[in-house]
């Protein structure tokens, strides 16, 4: 017994090690309300590009299907690629592939002075012929200049013999783009997306697409990122946080991060979404504070200088009238402004303010619960209360109605983070 206590004792210490260890390493267990939030943009936007992905692939199949019945060069065929052309915008060509690798048949007419060209050389072409399975490629640019995929779908005879494939150039950043930028408008994140190689296939800076996140000397100083693309690459879905420049690529910031994995056949794509962290988390609120907030904001609204922007819609002045009431308490995180209609134009800083945000407009549960503010500037009253918002847990709202003699603006409004 006295020989086998020391043993106890060492697995007992390298297990509560390794429970601290993992504690440190992920501290953090559960996703804030905010998090959540943010998670389910990423979710809205992952659901539709796999769906789009999926409902391609159907279509390809259906098309192959029906190639099959007719001689390539047929003008059947030819309405057919057409038909597959016009249905999704973000296909730039299509053709049929011989056996041999050669293109026996290309559409839009645009792009017909390729026919008789030889392709075997091509991984997707070489692949699809031994496997005889669809394909979809890793991107490259293509010689137009812009980045681009091949998705190539077998076509076999009415004996089931492999005779060809049916091959798609797409653009996939602008299928990437036609389906994010519509979900996340005016909220405070971005996505970026690249592949499982770390390809960056779509990024709000177009001169980060093509761009490899692990070789290229554009990410090497920032070792976190590095790090974290890793385990991107590695993992389907998660969340962290990196350092890397602003959007506007003038200094480094931190951002948090989610990450969601779609794919096609045995390619897949990694959307990963991005918001700013603040650098200084503003203190919590007394309710003296928030008095005192709410009467200067009272206050600030009586300024002419600002009514008359507000009435001339002249973003500018306005953006500078807020700027230095952010100035003047520098525990607020954020000074906004939505108008009549109930869309938040804009405020100050901008990466903590919606940006042509519409509260009427329900998406998938995020702002469900912001009646206060459509009240608010339907009945034309001030309010104060507490609201999960996108970029940190919690915070308080401090609205006021802004008018002139003339006039009705809709509210300004303050957020001070709890």
């Amino acid at each position: 017994m006295k020989k086998i206590l020391p043993f106890i004792i060492v697995l007992a210490i390298i297990l509560v090690s390794i429970i601290i260890l993992a504690k440190i390493l992920h501290p953090r267990q559960k996703m804030t309300p905010s998090e959540k939030a943010r998670s389910i943009v990423l979710g809205k936007v992952t659901e539709r590009v796999q769906s789009e992905l999926q409902l391609a692939d159907k279509d390809f199949a259906e098309a192959a299907l029906e190639i099959a019945q007719f001689e390539f060069t047929s003008d059947s065929v030819r309405n057919i690629l057409n038909g597959i052309h016009a249905r999704h915008s973000f296909i730039v060509d299509c053709c049929i592939v011989d056996t041999n690798g050669i293109m026996v048949v290309v559409e839009p007419e645009e792009f017909k002075s390729f026919e008789g060209s030889d392709i075997s050389d091509q991984t997707q072409v070489q692949k699809i012929h031994q496997t005889h399975k669809p394909v979809m490629s890793n991107a490259f640019i293509a010689v137009e200049g812009f980045q681009a995929v091949v998705i190539q779908y077998p076509i076999f005879s009415g004996v089931n013999e492999f005779i060809g494939s049916l091959s798609m150039l797409i653009r996939p950043d602008s299928m990437l783009v036609d389906i994010i930028k519509p979900i996340i408008k005016g909220v405070p994140v971005n996505i970026w997306v690249m592949q499982k190689d770390g390809i960056i296939l779509y990024d709000i800076n177009e001169d980060e697409v093509g761009r490899d996140l692990f070789t290229d000397e554009m990410y090497k100083p920032y070792g976190n990122l590095l790090a974290l693309g890793e385990e991107i690459i590695a993992n389907d879905n998660g969340y962290g946080s990196y350092i890397f420049l602003s959007d506007t690529m003038t200094e480094p910031i931190e951002k948090l991060c989610f990450w969601e994995t779609v794919g096609l056949y045995d390619m897949q794509w990694k959307l990963v979404l991005t918001s700013i962290l603040s650098g200084a988390e503003a203190p919590k609120g007394s309710k003296k504070s928030i008095e005192h907030i709410h009467k200067n904001l009272k206050d600030f609204l009586q300024r002419k200088d600002l009514q008359s922007a507000l009435s001339a819609n002249n973003e500018e002045n306005i953006e500078k009238y807020f700027e230095d009431f952010y100035n003047a308490y520098p525990y607020i995180y954020s000074i906004q402004w939505a108008d009549t209609s109930a869309t938040n134009r804009f405020g100050f800083p901008a990466e903590h303010s919606l940006t042509n945000y519409n509260y009427r407009d329900t998406r998938d549960g995020i702002n469900e619960r912001y009646q206060d503010f459509i009240s608010a500037i339907e009945n034309k009253k001030s309010a104060v209360f507490e609201k999960i918002l996108l970029e940190g847990d919690s915070a308080i709202f401090i609205l006021e109605p802004a008018s002139s003699d003339e006039s009705y603006f809709g509210i300004i409004y303050v957020m001070i983070l709890k």
